[in-house]
């Protein structure tokens, strides 16, 4: 049997379970296969070439990844089998990574090439633990059993490297009354319309969970509150869409309130310091007679 490098490579290439990428000296994306592209929802290259992985923002804590792929670059090594954690859709995903230096014609070192599988379900078996578990079973979202999980990923990045993180409590107005007016049929689709708005809003930068039946979560690290504003600005923007795709012709209104884990100490403070400022939020908004978008004033001090 006769086949050359060429089609070894396309053989590699085409893998659904491989999720192949390559860089330049820089640690900045040069291409990917399309399994990996997939993998993060990505249409084409373009939305990595240049870009390091501190930039895509992935990984909950970049440090151990930029330190093994300088590790590649300048000493040559390969690291083999690297477990590691990286949001991906909005929830976070258990990886195993193998990166290796890519030498030019003259021997020096001109990139890396890499692969990781995606092993959630093998990690989430140890603990006992399904995937679906996990899952909202409308929405797709990760679920509270799922939140509380991955914000424990959270705290421990802000315990080893000082990364802070919000969480932002989101939650439908007068809900309760639309499923009385429209009925169940209408406010699930309305659920699923609003999860899909914010998931895309997000990008890879955060996760998103449904709450309750009408209170969703986001969890995303900041480094000043300004980041806050503009995330909640973002979702204002994308509740515009969810208004026409359901034929209200105006925005659902949704009351926020955020902390940050900075200010709180522990992930229950945290939580229940958002939540209240939701709550006022949603009082005031009442009372200001306010019905659509996201109106966001309760701001935590960092």
């Amino acid at each position: 049997m006769e086949y050359t490098k060429i089609n070894l490579l396309d053989a590699l290439m085409n893998q659904d379970h491989i999720k192949l990428f390559w860089k330049d000296r820089d640690r900045r994306f040069v291409g990917a296969n399309r399994a990996f592209l997939d993998f993060y929802d990505f249409e084409d290259e373009s939305a990595i070439v240049g870009m390091t992985d501190e930039d895509m923002g992935w990984h909950i804590d970049p440090l151990p990844y930029k330190n093994d792929e300088e590790r590649v670059l300048k000493e040559g090594v390969t690291i083999s089998n690297a477990e590691g954690v990286c949001i991906v859709k909005n929830e976070v995903r258990h990886i195993r990574a193998t990166k290796t230096p890519v030498r030019d014609d003259n021997g020096d070192i001109a990139g890396l090439v890499g692969f990781f599988f995606d092993v959630t379900e093998e990690i989430l078996g140890q603990k006992g633990v399904s995937f679906e578990d996990k899952k909202d079973e409308l929405t797709g979202l990760v679920n509270q059993i799922g939140i509380m999980d991955e914000m424990v990923v959270y705290e421990d990045a802000y315990h080893l490297r000082d990364i802070d993180f919000a969480c932002i409590y989101l939650d439908i107005d007068g809900f309760h009354e639309m499923v009385d007016k429209y009925g169940r049929e209408y406010t699930d689709e309305l659920l699923i319309d609003v999860a899909e708005c914010f998931s895309q809003t997000l990008g890879t930068g955060g996760i998103l969970s449904r709450l309750g039946v009408d209170t969703f979560l986001v969890l995303h690290q900041i480094q000043r509150m300004s980041q806050v504003d503009i995330l909640i600005s973002r979702l204002d923007l994308a509740l515009n869409k969810v208004g026409y795709m359901t034929n209200l012709h105006m925005a659902p209104g949704v009351s926020a309130g955020a902390a940050v884990y900075s200010e709180a100490g522990d992930i229950d403070a945290m939580m229940d310091l958002a939540e209240a400022r939701m709550n006022e939020n949603k009082e005031e908004r009442r009372k200001a007679g306010i019905t659509g978008g996201i109106t966001f004033k309760l701001e935590p001090k960092i």
